[in-house]
């Protein structure tokens, strides 16, 4: 997908060389995505390129305003502030987008069929669901 990126967008070898409070453009396959209830609403991303991983933070505002992007998006396109801590590299998100695929059919939802529950041998009901890939934060305790 490299080449049909625009123009300015980094890679995760690229930003490691990126020099500390410059804006940065990066894109890649979300692989995980935290929101720790101790992190007063920062959502912490994991992307993965060609070349490596990518760390993104992503604050309350953004996430708020780029909410679908950052809770169900796979691939994204996200820009904002390097930012260099204790030797590792993060980008803090001003703002992120979903990143376009033309060859990639759209998703069509409508076909989903509701969970199921299931009952496991000692009888405890398992519950089928499609929570967010690779979503490991929860809210509201």
């Amino acid at each position: 997908m490299r080449p049909e990126l625009p123009a300015g967008v980094l890679s995760s070898r690229e930003l490691a060389a990126a020099r500390h409070a410059t804006h940065a453009r990066v894109a890649g396959l979300v692989v995980a995505r935290q929101r720790p209830a101790t992190a007063k609403g920062v959502t912490f991303m994991l992307l993965e390129d060609e070349h490596g991983t990518i760390n993104l933070i992503v604050p309350p505002p953004v996430h708020d305003r780029f909410r679908l992007a950052v809770r169900a998006e796979s691939l994204v396109l996200a820009e904002g502030k390097v930012e260099r801590r204790e030797g590792v590299t993060n980008v803090v998100v001003a703002r992120i987008r979903r990143l376009e695929r033309p060859d990639l059919p759209v998703a069509d939802v409508r076909h989903i069929e509701p969970a199921r529950t299931w009952s496991s041998e000692a009888g405890a009901e398992l519950r089928a669901v499609a929570p967010a890939a690779h979503s490991f934060g929860r809210r509201g305790r």
